[in-house]
């Protein structure tokens, strides 16, 4: 894989994805790190995200232009088979294409309703998909950053994240801060994020 410090890597994905006939959007560390614009750390690998209903346009997408498809689950790897539909708890697919650069992609399946995202772990927390998708600055296309950050919660200790949350928390709006607080509300109370998230 080649040197992920730059921004190459996401706009080579952007590129990859661009004629893609469903919602997506880059999810992870990279997609806090376009959402600042700012390049915060090195990054392993490159995750996008979504919408579960809209798998099967990605699977013959990907197979098209000769990705190998596994579906991951309970740490094991397995061909996804074409017109194969993964359902709950099944939502991650690992990419793989020696010819392309980078040669790895982990897709991650969304849950969601014809007209709002809803959170895998919880899916009274929901968010209209119009605000769960966005553009970078560099108009990649993106998780919402309060998305990501509600993701990568559960992962309090991980310096990684602490750092991310830090990174972004200083340009997210206040409907972006509600939202993230009111999440973590539902699904701990004593989050150490919500008095950060709360004026």
């Amino acid at each position: 894989m080649s040197d992920l410090h730059t921004w190459v890597v996401p706009h080579q994905i952007s590129a990859l994805m661009a004629d893609l006939s469903c919602r997506w959007g880059i999810c992870g560390g990279w997609a806090l790190d376009l959402f600042t614009g700012t390049l915060s750390r090195p990054h392993k690998d490159i995750d996008i995200a979504i919408l579960r209903r809209d798998q099967l346009v990605l699977q013959t997408y990907l197979y098209e232009r000769g990705w190998t498809l596994e579906k991951a689950h309970a740490g094991n790897l397995s061909l996804w088979l074409p017109g194969e539909y993964l359902t709950l708890p099944s939502h991650g697919i690992w990419c793989n294409q020696a010819h392309f650069e980078p040669n790895f992609l982990e897709v991650l399946l969304n849950e969601a309703t014809d007209t709002h995202w809803l959170f895998r772990r919880d899916q009274t927390i929901t968010c209209g998909l119009e605000q769960a998708f966005l553009f970078s600055q560099s108009g990649i296309p993106i998780l919402a950053p309060e998305i990501v950050l509600l993701y990568k919660s559960k992962y309090v200790a991980d310096e990684h994240t602490v750092a991310d949350f830090q990174n972004v928390l200083p340009l997210l709006d206040t409907n972006r801060r509600h939202w993230l607080c009111d999440a973590l509300f539902t699904l701990n109370l004593d989050h150490p994020w919500i008095a950060l998230l709360t004026p």
